[in-house]
């Protein structure tokens, strides 16, 4: 009989759980599966050796070296208050993959368990009847994606190869970025699966070639500047970029009769004060002048993406590493999250309920706690809250609300479900008072005649009254 080298814990002990059990059983002989913890015990053959509540409770009882979460259906409140119970030990507390690939196929392999990640407590699960739709909506259909290699882009394609789409063509400017995406899909084996073409979405000669050779169904735009503070100080780039670049890239698939394109916006277009926001509100105000019945349009707008540069999440991750401690500013703040997955997520189901010409949100579902999040992140490294990382409580800033607000009253009464209950639908008829075509096109002049953007800036100042540039 072979040594027994680990004795692991499993929380879920429905079909995630006994195939984790099972796999351990037969390829890792001196592994022991020493029980499972779960709130609805159903298999009496099982050894249940309690509830999740009863976690700590189990540990001290027994001689347990690993705790696995085998619930690929558990949402962060789940894995937060698995986490928070285990404050006090140094038990490393992995977790099985809440991926397309495991929840559609039931493949749940120990080799795959990985550790805890901010997006596995903050965010939500896939859905298994979800993305059965979605296989079926997607299968045969060419993508064709902008912006592909970069941080929600590669998400995107990740997605749907997972999908089992016919092809995915990643168009991106950044020649690193393409490099990187193409060793992430060579080691899942999907590389076949992915045409990788570098370039720029203001090339419309080189994007028109490109949809009349390929022909894609679906056109994903989610190429742009992003980066607020950075915007601010290269309005020009932001502009050109972000608003003409879009502009091209829209009317190449127009031309070549493409009717379902999908745009990345952001909620900074609401009263925007940055130029960022400014660049997105305006191709929002471009997607609205286009005639409807030739093309049709989805809008997708994203909050805060954890792990995105700015959030409190890389923050909390330099610190830690750095320092020992983080700082929050109060014990009671809250937030709204979303991860990278659910922003990709929310960008493929949004375009597959058929629900055009709208812009479709994320429903956040509950505000978290910033304090709770950041002893959860402490804890998914296998360290403790104040014997191995200080939490600094430092204060309100100046202008800080103590807990996030979502939408305006108005923009509440406007918003109305759509067949994913996840996913929440805004009717925006918002125009400029000028022609939008003739806004761009001053705005393009503006950036070649005017190497200060002093006008370029007074233009948008005149379309955006809220925006802040730095002057006032």
């Amino acid at each position: 009989m072979a040594r027994i080298e680990k004795s692991i814990l499993i929380i879920g002990a429905g079909d995630a759980g006994q195939l984790l059990s099972r796999d351990i059983a037969k390829n890792y002989r001196s592994y022991q599966v020493i029980g499972f913890l779960d709130d609805n015990i159903k298999e009496a053959k099982l050894p249940i050796l309690g509830k999740i509540s009863d976690c700590q409770k189990v540990v001290n009882k027994y001689a347990v070296d690993e705790i696995v979460i085998a619930v690929p259906s558990a949402d962060g409140k789940l894995i937060r208050t698995i986490l928070l119970a285990n404050l006090t030990n140094r038990l490393p507390i992995r977790i099985v993959p809440r991926s397309q690939r495991v929840i559609s196929k039931s493949l749940v392999r120990y080799e795959e368990v990985k550790d805890i990640q901010p997006e596995d407590f903050l965010g939500r699960p896939f859905v298994r009847n979800n993305v059965d739709r979605l296989k079926r909506y997607y299968r045969d259909k060419t993508v064709f994606v902008t912006g592909g290699a970069g941080s929600i882009g590669s998400e995107i394609v990740r997605q749907l190869v997972d999908l089992e789409v016919k092809k995915v063509v990643v168009y991106d400017n950044s020649e690193y970025l393409i490099f990187m995406l193409e060793q992430q899909l060579k080691e899942r084996g999907q590389r076949d699966r992915c045409d990788l073409i570098i370039g720029s979405i203001l090339n419309d000669d080189k994007l028109d070639h490109l949809f009349k050779t390929i022909k894609p169904d679906i056109v994903f735009h989610a190429a742009a500047y992003k980066h607020v503070h950075l915007m601010q100080d290269n309005i020009d780039e932001s502009v050109h970029n972000n608003v003409i670049g879009t502009k091209r890239a829209i009317d190449a698939a127009i031309k070549n009769n493409i009717l379902l394109q999908t745009f990345i916006s952001t909620d900074k277009v609401v009263n925007p004060t940055s130029v960022m926001g400014a660049t997105k509100k305006l191709c929002e105000y471009y997607i609205n002048s286009l005639d409807k019945a030739k093309v049709k349009f989805n809008v997708v707008r994203f909050g805060n993406v954890i792990n995105s540069n700015g959030s409190v999440l890389p923050l909390f991750e330099r610190q830690i590493i750095l320092h020992r401690y983080v700082t929050i500013t109060h014990r009671k703040m809250e937030r709204f999250f979303m991860s990278i997955r659910e922003a990709a997520q929310l960008v493929i189901e949004s375009t597959a309920t058929g629900e055009t010409d709208s812009i479709h949100v994320l429903n956040m579902g509950e505000l978290i706690n910033i304090y709770e999040v950041a002893l959860c992140l402490i804890r998914s490294k296998n360290l403790l809250p104040t014997q191995d990382v200080e939490v600094r409580v430092m204060g309100l800033r100046k202008g800080e609300k103590l807990i996030e607000e979502l939408y305006t009253k108005t923009e509440q009464a406007n918003l109305s479900q759509t067949k994913d209950s996840r996913i929440l639908a805004l009717k925006n008829r918002d125009i400029p008072e000028r022609d939008i075509n003739e806004i761009i096109a001053d705005l393009g002049k503006k950036i070649e005649s005017d190497r200060h953007n002093l006008s370029l800036r007074a233009a948008l100042k005149e379309i955006f009254p809220t925006l802040k540039l730095g002057d006032e």
